[in-house]
Parts: structure tokens; sequence; C-alpha cells
């Protein structure tokens, strides 16, 4: 070994520490996003033992369980065989599991929740896409008089509902989107939502009908960005990064062509977006996805054949109403964490 200037071998203590910060470094470079989470256990150990939850776990595994399988047991008590076909029993426990979460963020001072328990939890919520976007959209007005705590499911037009205010509901999907994958899955279910609300827009002369559907859709995908927003806000530019390239490589993942609007039109808005948004590239993902109503409208008004100056009216209409409700979003964000 080399003495150093002072003709003494550097001690122990030096070479452990520069052996610590170069791993440090090298772990940063790979998983750097994962450092800014809360992955204790704390939490999981919390949400546990809530009133709400425990007898969701009292069959299966008891008080005591690590996060990946307390997200798989409540994505089991939550969910199916069939996808988005619930019983009452099921969208009680989802709607429970919301607030249980919300409050134990808040108790703990959590933003970011763990990476295993979101991914399963985020895999039961986008289960219920409908009442994600019920719940964000102003205009869904049967979520809004069913979304305090003590409201349970109700049934309606052959399937079953849950709604949650929008302040625990944003919460809880902030800490689920500090997990990439988590992000990209809500954003789809979401924009699936939006798709379907398009395609099911009445043929109409009437301006305001046909404007509806885009201006909801603004709303509800705006809060997608204000989550994205914040998240990356937390992160350093590289940690933002990777989560950016993990989101993009899950949204533009169409598997097969895109159907012609006229054979599903609810495929043929969401599969063109995709690939759009491939094309596109990841130079700008915030761009992109501040751009996604606008998109959305132009690809359902080719669809149906609207006229070129209507399209453009529809598209504005969208982008200003999703910038507003964006600034809205991420101020409420904010004063809600």
């Amino acid at each position: 070994m080399r003495l150093n200037s002072h003709g003494r071998h550097p001690s122990r203590v030096t070479l452990l520490a520069v052996i610590l910060l170069v791993c440090i470094v090298a772990a940063g470079s790979v998983t750097a996003w994962f450092l800014t989470r809360d992955d204790s256990p704390d939490f999981c150990r919390e949400l546990a033992s809530d009133s709400r939850v425990e007898p969701i776990l009292a069959a299966a595994h008891g008080r005591e369980v690590d996060c990946a399988t307390l997200g798989r047991t409540l994505k089991g008590a939550t969910t199916g065989r069939i996808a988005e076909k619930h019983s009452l029993k099921q969208a009680q426990a989802m709607k429970n599991t919301l607030l249980a979460i919300d409050d134990r963020m808040q108790k703990l001072g959590v933003t970011s929740l763990d990476a295993e328990f979101s991914t399963a939890l985020a895999d039961a919520l986008v289960d219920y896409p409908s009442d994600i976007y019920g719940s964000l959209a102003p205009s869904e007005f049967d979520h809004w008089n069913h979304n305090f705590p003590w409201d349970p499911p109700w049934e309606e037009d052959g399937g079953v509902h849950m709604a949650v205010p929008e302040k625990p509901l944003m919460r809880v999907m902030r800490g689920l989107s500090a997990t990439p994958s988590a992000y990209a899955e809500l954003r789809l279910a979401v924009t699936r939502s939006a798709a379907h609300e398009l395609a099911t827009t009445p043929d109409s002369t009437n301006h305001s009908v046909i404007a509806a559907a885009p201006k909801t859709n603004a709303r509800a995908l705006a809060a997608l960005d204000a989550i994205a927003d914040n998240v990356t806000g937390s992160l350093g530019k590289e940690q933002a990064a990777d989560w950016k390239n993990r989101v993009f490589t899950r949204l533009t993942q169409v598997s097969g062509s895109v159907p012609p609007y006229d054979k599903d039109p609810e495929h043929n808005i969401t599969g063109t977006w995709q690939k759009d948004l491939k094309s596109a590239g990841n130079g700008d993902l915030s761009a992109s996805l501040y751009g996604q109503g606008p998109v959305l409208v132009k690809v359902w008004g080719k669809g149906n054949l609207l006229k070129e100056e209507q399209i453009s009216s529809l598209a504005d209409d969208a982008r200003f109403s999703a910038e507003s409700a964006r600034i809205t979003w991420a101020h409420n964000l904010e004063q809600w964490q």
C-alpha cells in the first residue's frame, strides 16, 4: 500500500469512508429515485392496524404483514375475477382502504409509499377506472353525491360504484405514484375513461353538449399532470429523468395494431394517443402529457367526421381547461400534503 504525503498509511476509517462514498454514488446512479421514498415498514404496520383494514387482513394473514403482502391482500379483497366488476363488499373495502391509507399518510407525514405495496394497490385501484375519473371530474354528480366517507357504494346501470373525496384520493394517488409503474397504470386508467367519455358523447349540433367531455377530461387528466409534477419536483435531476423514462416506457407499450375508429372508438382513441406519444419521444414528457386532452379530442373529432374548425375549437377548450385545472390541482396538492 502506498504511503500518503506524510509518509503514513491511510487510516482504516479513511478507507472505509471512501468505500462507502463509492458505494453510495454507484447505487444512486442506478436506483436514485428510491432514495427519496419512505420504505420503512412503519406505514404498513400502521395501516394494518387500522380498524378499517384489520377485518380485511384477519382471515388471511392477521395484522403482522410486510408491505408486499399487505398490498397483495388488499388487492385480493377489492377486486374480483372479472375486470372492473365488483361486489358491494369489494367496493366498500376499496373505499375503506383508500381512506385508511390517507389517514395513515397524514399521521406519519408520508408522501411516497413502498414500491411493492404501491404496485399491488395501484393494480387494484385501476380496476375502478370510472370511479377514479368520477371522483376527480366535476360533472360526475353521481360520484360527488356519494363521496362522503360514510357514504356506501351503490349499484347503477348493472355495475357497482364507490366514490372518494378528491383530497384523500389525490394524496393516495400521489403516494402510489412515487413508483413509476403505478403512476403509469393510473394515467392509463384515466385515459381509458376519458376516451369512453368522448366515444359516448351524443351527436349534437349544440356546442355545449359536445364540449362537455373534452372539458371534463381536462380536469381529470390535469390531476395526473399535477401528481407527476409533484413527484418529479421532489426528486433530483437524474432521479426525475429516471422516473419519466420508466413512465414513458409503460405508457407507450401498445399491443397489436390500433383498431379503426368505427370498429372500436375507445381503443382507437387511446391507441392513437399512445402511438403519437411514442413517436414524439421522451424529450419532454411533461409537455406531451399536458397536451394529452387536445390530442384525444382531435382523434375523436376526426373519427366522428367533425369539421376542422370545430375540432380546433374543442381542442382549444380542452387545452385552456387543462391549464387552469392543472394550476388548481398543483396548488391544492401542495396545500393538502
